[in-house]
This record gives C-alpha cells, sequence and structure tokens, in this order.
C-alpha cells in the first residue's frame, strides 16, 4: 500500500493559476488528510502535475536521431530510406535488443523528464502495462500507422474497430508535398474522420481540411472533431517546417508529443522548450503547459491525469519555484526538475528533496552531470537492462544499498 503523504507550503497548479495549499495523497490525491500521512514541507517550490506525452514510439528511444537527406517531402520518404537500411549497422544491432528493455528505456525517459503518462503509438505490448513499467502508457486507444504503411483496408479495419469513446490515432499529412497535403481527403473519404480520431503531426494540413474538420472550434463544440498532436523538432528535423500558426489559432485542440529519439530532439520538456522558443508570443507558455495536461487529458480521455485533483492520479513534477514558474518549467531540462513522483511514490529528485520522504530508500545518482537520487527500486530496474540511458550513471549499487542521509 502506497504511504499517505501530506505536501505542505508548495505553490499547486490548478489548471490555470498557482494556489498555496496542501496536497495530500495515497497513489491518488485525496480530498482530505488521510492518516498516519507522513508530512512534507515544500516551501519554496511549485508542483505540476505529471506531464502527458500524447505521442512516443517508446521501443525506439535507443536509436540515434536518423535521417539520410537534408529535407523530405514527407515522412513517407524517410520511412523508406530507415526499412532498407534495417540490416545496416547501426540499426541491426540495435533491433536487436529485447522487446522489454527497448520499451522500458522508452519509459526511463519520459519519467525522468516529468512525463508519467505516454501515448504509444504502436501495439499494446504486455510489457507497457506491468505493475513497475516507469510510466502510465495509454491501455484504451486504436492506431494506424499512416496510409503510407497500412492499406486502406487495413486503416478502415482498425477504426472500425475501436470503440467511438477511445481515442484512435493516426499519422497524417506528415509532409509538405500534394501527397501529404491530399491526406486529409483520403482518410475522410475512407469514413474515418469523427470525434475519436487523433491527427498526429498534420504539418500539411491545408487551410480547407482545418476547417472542415471544425479544428477552430473548442474541444466540446458539436462542430468539431479532429484533434491534433504536434511532435515540432521532429517535424523540422525532417521536414523544415511544422504547424505552428495553425495551432496560436487553435490550441484547444492541440496535445504535444515528443516522438521518438531516432527523430525528435530528446523528451518532452526537450519539445515544450523548442514550442516555446519558437514562439515570440510570452503567454505561449500557458498553451505549452495545457498541451502536455489538461488539454492532452481531454485528447487520449484520460480523466485521472494530467490534474491535481481529488481522485486524479498522485504523479508530480516539482520544481524551484520561480516569479514565472510556467515559464521556467517550458524552458527546463530534465536534469533542472527537483523531484519527479508517480502514484504517490518519489522516484528521482535533488538529494536534498529526496531526503525529506523517510520511507524511501534511494541510491546516489548523476543526471546530465548534476547530482541527483533515485528510488531503489526503479534503480534496480535500470541495472537490469542491457541498455543504458544516455546522461543518466549511477554511482551506487541498488542491491547493496542502506538508507543514506544527504
Amino acid at each position: 500500500m502506497t504511504q499517505a503523504l501530506t505536501i505542505k507550503n508548495a505553490n499547486v497548479w490548478n489548471g490555470k493559476a498557482f494556489e498555496r495549499r496542501d496536497l495530500t495523497m495515497t497513489d491518488v490525491i485525496l480530498d482530505k488528510p488521510a492518516k498516519n500521512a507522513i508530512t512534507v514541507d515544500l516551501s519554496g517550490y511549485s508542483i505540476f502535475p505529471g506531464m502527458i506525452n500524447a505521442h512516443d514510439h517508446l521501443e525506439l528511444n535507443h536509436y540515434p536521431r536518423t535521417k539520410f537527406r537534408e529535407r523530405y517531402d514527407n515522412a513517407h520518404q524517410w520511412g523508406e530510406d530507415v526499412n532498407k537500411r534495417l540490416n545496416d549497422e547501426p540499426f541491426k544491432t540495435l533491433r536487436a535488443y529485447p522487446l522489454e528493455d527497448r520499451l522500458f528505456i522508452g519509459g526511463l525517459k519520459n519519467l525522468l523528464c516529468g512525463a508519467t503518462t505516454v501515448m504509444h503509438h504502436n501495439p499494446p505490448h504486455k510489457a507497457l502495462f506491468k505493475r513497475d513499467f516507469p510510466v502510465r502508457v495509454l491501455k484504451r486507444y486504436g492506431w494506424a500507422h499512416s496510409l503510407h504503411f497500412n492499406t486502406d483496408e487495413e486503416v478502415i479495419a482498425s477504426y472500425l474497430k475501436t470503440p467511438p469513446d477511445v481515442p484512435w490515432f493516426i499519422h497524417i499529412a506528415e509532409g509538405t508535398d500534394e501527397i501529404a497535403a491530399g491526406e486529409y481527403q483520403r482518410l475522410k473519404n475512407l469514413g474515418c474522420l469523427q470525434k475519436n480520431t487523433v491527427f498526429i503531426h498534420g504539418v500539411g494540413l491545408k487551410m480547407e481540411d482545418v476547417l472542415d474538420s471544425g479544428f477552430i472550434y473548442g474541444m466540446d463544440h458539436p462542430k468539431g472533431f479532429m484533434k491534433l498532436v504536434w511532435c515540432p523538432s521532429t517535424n523540422y528535423f525532417l521536414l523544415g517546417e511544422s504547424v505552428y500558426g495553425r495551432i496560436i489559432a487553435a490550441h484547444a485542440r492541440t496535445a504535444l508529443g515528443s516522438d521518438s529519439r531516432l527523430t525528435a530532439d530528446g523528451d518532452l520538456l526537450d519539445e515544450m522548450r523548442f514550442a516555446a522558443e519558437i514562439s515570440p508570443v510570452k503567454s505561449y507558455h500557458d498553451f505549452v503547459l495545457q498541451s502536455v495536461t489538461i488539454t492532452a487529458a481531454q485528447i487520449i480521455r484520460a480523466t485521472n491525469t494530467g490534474h491535481l485533483q481529488p481522485s486524479g492520479v498522485a504523479d508530480l513534477v516539482v520544481q524551484k519555484t520561480s516569479d514565472e514558474p510556467v515559464n521556467r518549467l517550458c524552458q527546463s531540462s530534465r536534469a533542472d526538475l527537483a523531484l519527479v513522483v508517480r502514484g504517490g511514490v518519489p522516484q528521482i529528485g535533488d538529494p536534498d528533496i529526496m531526503a525529506r520522504f523517510p520511507h524511501i530508500e534511494t541510491v546516489r545518482a548523476e543526471l546530465d552531470g548534476v547530482p541527483k537520487a533515485i528510488n531503489v527500486q526503479l534503480a534496480r530496474q535500470i541495472t537490469k537492462c542491457s541498455l543504458k540511458e544516455p546522461g543518466l550513471e549511477l554511482l551506487e549499487q541498488p542491491n547493496q544499498k542502506r538508507r543514506t542521509l544527504w
């Protein structure tokens, strides 16, 4: 059973602003204090809900960032380039690692940056839903890869077997050429555009497509059905542009995804920073935060995450308070985070913060050269994995670790 906690004196983000309130939790957020709760003072810190990564291919994050042309007209060209080299190095060796280890590295990548819920765009492998997998992975979803790597019949079959209250994901219009521009209409003609349709990328969407889909309307507007997941660093890396202008005008229906390291800058914080940096609008940081919390939760239809209200999962991201905490989070890297909590259990944080949780055994570590303390249970998983997370180094062996006083 998860140890009850009461967090006191922190600034808690309520979805719109910050408020000073106690936060009581077990594995979920509670509406009243719990008996036998450990009290932890986080004066001088701001708390956000664990973030939602709305698009990742979790088993591909051990690959190097890859392309074979300076710029592609569409991502199908890139996919064909990669597919014909799968038996060349380094792909041949990297493909040979156990699937469970490849998935674990993808989950760990997300946990370390505070993305505690992930939409995995590939088959729902059993390993993703094990109790000790580093992050929560959406269980109820439908998906097709794309109109290029799936047949029309496969796309239709996937869509039809997805219940209408479950999100259905597809890469669409991932390019700048006429092929990408025509994919919206192709998908519409197949009958696969409904309120549970979620587009990934959408770079080549035409304005008439945006208007036809109701993308400009609010999330619950009866005329709107399309939702979009934006992966800006992947888009710029492969295609040289993204959908930035349209997102500014229609942010109520947009979530943010990191894609995998095969094409992206890194993790979800890197995407948030990238998105914020290309925007001249200061308030755009608020949109970015919404796109990895409240809006993302609505798009993937996960009611228990993306917020810190009672009954929500006790997933937290903690950082030192500043004059503009939202802006600071959107400009952060993973080593800047003071603490990441999943299901009410601290997983990794600054040594002095982790030491405030006396029930958590830790090992010393470095993340991108910054001292950290890692929950010993997570550290044991890390040591068992045949793949290593770049930038993460355990400084102690977890199997022989006693509680360290920092």
